[in-house]
């Protein structure tokens, strides 16, 4: 009996760590790098309406978990596009189940979305799974973004 109850807290001990360090396991596969490519356009609701849709540039883009909890941010470059690039064996709790894109507005240098105080936002989901030298990276796909209120 103290043998089973050794494993069962042998065993808790190793799942706590794993979570509290940020592990991210995807098919099994433990991740090391996360990578969410992107671009924002000059659009009604953040979203190309053509190909001649402009992006957005210099806009604040940021990753945000749990509703509240900003794991990091970038900028846009002058063609709307972003990358968002995250280390999760830092120690970064990351469930991409609970995050999204998300861009604060009103923005100056784009006139056709509305001004007011809510966020574009999109979901993000897994694209694909590559082996690098850092190890396993997590390569994820934006959504179409829709119009959040504060």
């Amino acid at each position: 009996m103290a043998y089973r109850s050794m494993l069962l807290l042998a065993l808790l001990f190793v799942v706590t760590t794993s979570l509290a360090h940020g592990s991210l396991i995807i098919n099994g596969t433990t991740i090391a790098q996360v990578v969410i490519p992107g671009r924002a356009f000059c659009s009604i609701n953040g979203n190309p309406v053509n190909s001649n849709t402009p992006g957005l540039a210099g806009v604040n883009v940021q990753l945000v978990c749990n509703g509240a909890t900003t794991l990091t941010q970038v900028l846009t470059d002058t063609q709307g596009f972003f990358r968002i690039v995250l280390n999760t064996l830092d120690g970064i709790l990351f469930d991409p189940s609970t995050c999204v894109i998300r861009i604060r507005l009103p923005i100056a240098n784009c006139s056709v979305l509305a001004p007011t105080s809510g966020n574009l936002q999109s979901v993000i989901t897994v694209a694909g799974v590559v082996q690098s030298v850092l190890g396993a990276v997590a390569n994820f796909t934006t959504g179409l973004f829709g119009l959040v209120p504060n």
